[in-house]
């Protein structure tokens, strides 16, 4: 029968980010913020509703590449909300060690 024995052990502690990761983590956070800060707002989805309410706007095949770009993007735009979710939680699941 083997038989371990059971030593305690100090916990090691995490390794600190160096000076450059987290100007380099705080850059990326700059950069996605401001990315989104560019996205179009309402007056431009407004005007959008507006040509596509006109006639004759666009052809059928135009119409259906245009529900495919939008549907992409709508998906694109929940996945990144998810991700800020995941982000957010894993930095509050690190911090909680």
């Amino acid at each position: 029968m083997n038989r371990r024995k059971h030593v305690a052990t100090l916990a090691k502690s995490k390794p600190e980010a160096s000076p450059e990761q987290v100007q380099r983590f705080e850059r990326k956070l700059r950069e996605v913020k401001l990315a989104v800060a560019n996205l179009p707002g309402d007056e431009y989805h407004a005007e959008l509703v507006k040509i596509i309410r006109r006639g004759g706007w666009t052809t059928l095949a135009e119409g259906v590449f245009f529900e495919a770009v939008a549907e992409s993007m709508l998906a694109h735009t929940r996945d990144l909300a998810q991700l800020h979710q995941r982000l957010k939680a894993a930095f509050e699941a690190v911090q909680g060690d």
